[in-house]
Order: C-alpha cells, then sequence, then structure tokens
C-alpha cells in the first residue's frame, strides 16, 4: 500500500512537470503555422494540407525540432475550434501562419495564396517557405 502511494505521489510530480514544460513552451517566442479546414473536405483541400506540411518538414526541421516553428491542423466544425472562424476572419480552407512572442500572437496572415498554386507544387512549397522564412526572421 505504501508502495502504490509513493508511487502515485512520484507520477503526480513527473505530470506537473511535463504540464509545467509544456506551459513555458507555449509561452516561448515562435511561429505557428496552422491549416484550418472542416468536416467536407474536397481534394484540393486534402492538397493544400499535404502540400503545406511537406513544406514546413523539407524546409524547417530544425526549427520544429527547436520549437520555433509549429504547425497544427485544427478542424474548424468542432466546437472547441470555432473560434478560429471569427479570430482569423475565415471563410474557406485556409494556412495562416502567425508570430508569438511572450506567449501572445503579435500578428498574423491569411496565405490566400495557396489556392493560386495549387496546380504547381514547388511553387506553392517555395510560396510557403518563403511566407514561414519571414516570420522566423521577424522571430529572430
Amino acid at each position: 500500500m505504501l508502495k502504490r502511494a509513493i508511487l502515485l505521489v512520484a507520477a503526480l510530480i513527473m505530470t506537473a512537470g511535463i504540464c509545467a514544460a509544456d506551459q513555458s513552451d507555449a509561452e516561448k517566442d515562435h511561429v505557428e503555422v496552422y491549416y484550418f479546414h472542416g468536416d467536407v473536405r474536397c481534394v484540393n483541400c486534402h492538397r493544400i494540407e499535404m502540400y503545406t506540411k511537406e513544406a514546413v518538414d523539407e524546409y524547417f526541421g530544425k526549427e520544429m525540432e527547436s520549437g520555433k516553428l509549429v504547425y497544427k491542423v485544427v478542424n474548424v466544425d468542432r466546437k472547441k475550434n470555432q473560434h478560429f472562424v471569427k479570430d482569423y476572419q475565415l471563410y474557406t480552407k485556409s494556412v495562416i501562419v502567425s508570430l508569438v512572442k511572450d506567449g501572445k500572437e503579435v500578428k498574423y496572415e491569411n496565405l490566400q495564396g495557396v489556392w493560386n498554386y495549387l496546380g504547381n507544387r514547388e511553387l506553392f512549397l517555395d510560396y510557403i517557405k518563403n511566407e514561414v522564412g519571414k516570420y522566423l526572421e521577424e522571430l529572430g
């Protein structure tokens, strides 16, 4: 019984440490790249997600590992995510790049050009690379 109690306390302490680490990571200066979609998705919507993920992985692997860049796929049809529609004035599937400093978003951009480059993978990847790169430069 005592052994179980000690294990339980140890687990709680470890969990608290992990939560504290996660919280401080969220407050670090970083760039977020979001792909927003809904429940209903077409071939182009899947392609935007695939190309965006490919660009982020290919060009910003080190930044992802270090936490300077975070990539998130978000379904805005889920109740907990519906605020993003208003926050970013979304009207269709979108890629948003956001600069976060001291735990607060200081600026963002809707990368509407993704729709223009769907037919050319290389131009799409370059577009994501350039736009995300600008935010990472500003991050320092």
